[in-house]
């Protein structure tokens, strides 16, 4: 899902979540392997809502981008 919207984990790891946080994560070099997979043992480090259609994607909520995506179906 990441390559096909053309974001690597790093671009698409939340920050914001409490496992970002409790692992260090801020504090520690990860490779895009390691990050997939504490992705998948916490799917929370994922930065959400991934929306993913044929005319392209968007990451996180963000009206305007998701409206435009999506033909101003969001609301």
């Amino acid at each position: 899902m990441l390559r096909r919207a053309g974001l690597t984990p790093r671009e698409a790891l939340s920050t914001r979540s409490r496992a970002y946080r409790e692992l260090g994560l801020a504090e520690r070099t990860v490779s895009d392997d390691e990050l997939l997979d504490l992705m998948v043992a916490e799917p929370t480090l994922l930065r959400r809502p991934l929306v993913l259609t044929p005319g392209g994607s968007v990451l996180g909520f963000d009206r305007k981008r998701l409206d435009a995506l999506l033909g101003g179906t969001s609301s």
